[in-house]
């Protein structure tokens, strides 16, 4: 079908043709004002004991601190660890994740670093959910050292690397997002006026004992 095909569809369907532009800047209008989430992210790394002499902490990580990492990565993601946050005032969604130099496919964990992520609807949920996170991850890391018997100027600590702590929206590529619903419009529009100009068709072409 050429470009006129397609206008006089929409020409002798314009019932069809504005119930589809109307259904399309509707759902425009809600993407356009529609309340963004809120995200609070930090990254954590585990640090040794502090020694004696100076030193430089992140220069290098021994395995038990890739080791704690990963457990608590593992913890936070369980049941049981969303049972806790949850009792700490946490309500939003959460994710911990072990920093990966590899891929999805060949992960490389080899550093102590957590990436810590709530999402809520509001900004307060969003804060609240990623402090409960912190203060019950921070609990059990001591808990475990301190059932292994560890001291406490030997406790494994960590060090928040990035973040503040402060709720921002997130509000994606929105320009995107318009684009895409005008295409989709655009596209389901015409059709909906080819086949209501095909039904007409058909219709039209059947005998007239048939169609009584």
């Amino acid at each position: 079908m050429t470009i006129r095909h397609f206008g006089g569809a929409l020409r002798r369907h314009p019932v069809v043709t504005l119930a589809a532009v109307t259904l399309t800047l509707l759902l425009a209008l809600h993407v356009k004002t529609a309340r963004p989430d809120y995200e609070v992210r930090s990254a954590i790394t585990l640090l040794s004991p502090r020694a004696p002499f100076p030193r430089n902490a992140y220069a290098g990580f021994t395995p038990a601190l890739v080791t704690n990492a990963e457990i608590s990565a593992r913890t936070m993601g369980s049941e049981a660890g969303r049972r806790q946050v949850r009792a700490a005032g946490g309500t939003a969604s959460y994710q911990v994740l072990l920093a990966n130099r590899g891929n999805m496919e060949q992960p490389i964990h080899d550093q102590p670093h957590l990436t810590v992520t709530a999402v809520a609807s509001t900004a307060e949920d969003a804060r609240r959910t990623h402090a409960a996170v912190l203060e019950v991850m921070w609990r059990q890391l001591l808990d475990r050292q301190r059932v292994q018997g560890a001291l406490p100027g030997s406790l494994i600590s960590w060090q928040v690397t990035a973040g503040s702590g402060r709720p921002v929206p997130v509000t994606g590529r929105p320009s995107r997002r318009l684009l895409a619903i005008g295409l989709l419009g655009a596209v389901l529009t015409l059709y909906a006026a080819v086949a209501a100009d095909r039904r007409r068709v058909t219709v039209a072409s059947r005998p007239a004992a048939a169609r009584a």
